[in-house]
């Protein structure tokens, strides 16, 4: 295959399809184990320093925030992918967690603007060269992930091509040995470690989402560990009730841990909304450059505490969560 062009980025993600396959081979024996456990003994089996990770959710709509805090108190850094990636991706990024990181979008929140003290203190760390980056389209860092669910080293898209995207990208383009025409090749993107929040799931890690799945269904095919957060779990039978419901089966995954609330300040689609009140007390933290304000932040709201549920309380505990739940189910709205 001719190769008529190439980005000038760098490839972080290292694992080839048939070393995946050896690995998944071992991992499918391993059905029908109750995978139950905290989120600690989770990323002790599962989570090591410098592994490449994905996480899902999308936006500021069912992230992992409860693994967030707990690898940024533990100090693990990542290798990492980030599609379209806010507030879990910024807090990692405040704190120096990530090292190398395949980006589609990164350091916005959305309509909240952008966190001036992230983005300088990234520009920072790319002057020094402790971090790295490589740039993709949301869309073709969705079709890396897919081309790692399906087996395959590489995907042939019709997208980055003339854009400067491409030139910070590791993409490839080259001539079609089929028709002749010019098309862009995209890596697989396979990862050492994956993190997705579910609205339900069974002991053996059959889980349920409701809503947008984004790319979780591809990233959990093509992750060599996998740890489930969950806002509970359930009986078997009921996930037998309705297996269509079952977006990601039991053999993809390591670990099932309970964490209600466990995406919180961020959405959980059908039981409760985004918490802009306590984003925008980070938001407003992060405006000042020269990192103070966000410093506090953290020891308030991160190392200050425990875990997760003692955050949880801090922000307004389970009244928080039914205002926040009525609000996402519009109660008492004509």
């Amino acid at each position: 295959m001719e190769i008529l062009d190439q980005g000038n980025g760098e490839i972080f993600s290292k694992i080839t399809p048939d070393e995946f396959r050896r690995h998944m081979f071992a991992k499918a024996e391993r059905v029908n184990l109750d995978k139950r456990m905290d989120l600690r003994e989770a990323i002790g089996r599962f989570i090591k320093n410098g592994d490449y990770l994905s996480i899902g959710g999308c936006g500021f709509v069912r992230l992992p925030i409860a693994f967030v805090h707990e690898v940024l108190r533990r100090q693990l850094t990542f290798r990492m992918a980030a599609g379209t990636r806010t507030f879990d991706v910024d807090l990692l990024l405040d704190n120096d967690r990530i090292t190398e990181l395949d980006i589609g979008y990164i350091l916005g929140l959305e309509m909240l603007g952008i966190p001036q003290y992230t983005r300088i203190h990234v520009s920072e760390r790319l002057s020094r060269g402790d971090l790295k980056i490589t740039e993709w389209s949301n869309g073709s860092m969705a079709w890396r992930h897919k081309a790692a669910a399906m087996g395959v080293s590489f995907m042939q898209v019709r997208s980055l091509a003339g854009s400067d995207t491409f030139r910070h990208s590791a993409a490839k383009k080259v001539k079609c040995p089929f028709t002749g025409e010019e098309v862009i090749l995209v890596p697989a993107l396979y990862c050492d470690a994956c993190v997705i929040h579910v609205h339900r799931a069974d002991k053996y890690g059959n889980c349920q989402i409701d809503g947008m799945l984004n790319e979780d269904l591809e990233k959990a095919r093509s992750a060599k560990n996998l740890i489930i957060t969950t806002e509970k779990i359930i009986d078997t039978k009921e996930i037998r009730n309705d297996g269509a419901r079952t977006v990601i089966p039991q053999f993809y995954v390591d670990a099932v841990v309970e964490i209600p609330c466990g995406a919180y300040p961020t959405n959980m689609p059908g039981l409760y909304y985004l918490d802009l009140d306590h984003l925008k007390v980070y938001t407003r933290a992060a405006q000042d450059r020269t990192g103070e304000n966000l410093k506090k932040y953290y020891r308030d709201y991160v190392f200050g505490t425990k875990d997760f549920n003692e955050y949880l309380e801090k922000c307004g505990g389970l009244k928080r969560i039914e205002e926040l739940k009525k609000i996402e189910l519009m109660e008492g709205r004509v």
